[in-house]
């Protein structure tokens, strides 16, 4: 949120470790005592933890998800204003539904997730990065990891998927943990004399900034992929994990709470496995996307 155009200031605490203890929650306490008096405060997230910080703020209206809606119910208890919207709802319509349901205008919702909302500091920006602006070729960014390795689509796959397009492209990969899965793939794609640049670690401005400048981004179900959908950059999501690989399988999520308007393409395997998803559907989307 670094950088919005509609955000002035940013409170940053370490909740993580002082949530842990009575002194680090009487710390925040203290510390959103001090802070100033707002007319509205809205949680976003629906969990004791969130409600139990909003409560500390100074606010005349605290507004959040009902009983039914919040993700822990009890949260609701700490709510002046309460809002009403089946927890299984698209997610964006979710925080569409608590960010404006007390006010008495509000933006239309196909306005807003379209709207230039994540900002970015390009003065702080390398040169060296900068040059992905002056590449000519079409820029494909593939992400490689996510927060289970279920999850992530096999590196030999894209590198098939990658020899498959026929249009003239650079392909840029970025790395976090699994810089070696990242190599692996680099070889595949010199070994097809294909153009190819690893990044090197990215902080979060750098990789805005990044993924702004794609043409495409394609990548499993992580925040990587999600953030360059925010972005407004054309994005793939590939989706599939296995029940003995997370309890939350997605095809027992409805669909419509895929991201409006991603692209994606999904495992029709028994297993539900992500390696199960052949190049040639990713292509397909890949042209549908380009083409438009």
């Amino acid at each position: 949120m670094e950088n919005s155009p509609f955000i002035d200031e940013i409170h940053s605490l370490n909740f993580k470790k002082l949530l842990k203890s009575p002194k680090g929650i009487m710390q925040i306490r203290a510390y959103c005592k001090n802070c100033a008096k707002f007319d509205v405060v809205v949680d976003m997230q629906g969990l004791l933890k969130s409600a139990l910080i909003g409560k500390f703020l100074q606010s005349d209206n605290f507004v959040g998800f009902s009983y039914k809606s919040a993700r822990e119910s009890l949260a609701s208890l700490f709510y002046t204003h309460k809002v009403k919207i089946a927890y299984d709802e698209n997610i964006l319509k979710r925080n569409y539904a608590v960010l404006y349901d007390f006010f008495s205008e509000k933006p239309k919702f196909s306005e807003i997730i379209k709207a230039k909302t994540l900002g970015i500091d390009e003065e702080k920006i390398p040169t060296n990065l900068k040059e992905i602006k002056e590449e000519k070729s079409l820029k494909i960014l593939f992400v490689l990891e996510a927060s289970i390795k279920q999850k992530m689509y096999p590196a030999e796959k894209y590198a098939k998927l990658v020899s498959m397009i026929k249009q003239k492209i650079c392909v840029y990969v970025v790395f976090n943990d699994y810089e070696n899965i990242a190599d692996e793939f680099l070889k595949l794609l010199e070994s097809k004399k294909i153009k190819a640049l690893k990044l090197p670690r990215l902080n979060f401005n750098e990789l805005k900034f990044t993924l702004s400048n794609m043409d495409l981004v394609v990548g499993p179900d992580t925040g990587v992929t999600h953030l360059a959908w925010a972005l407004n950059s054309k994005t793939i999501t590939l989706y599939g994990n296995s029940n003995k690989s997370s309890g939350k399988n997605m095809r027992n999520t409805k669909l419509e709470r895929v991201l409006l308007g991603n692209n994606y393409v999904v495992s029709k395997s028994d297993d539900f496995e992500i390696n199960c998803i052949e190049p040639n559907e990713i292509l397909e989307k890949i042209r549908n996307l380009l083409l438009t």
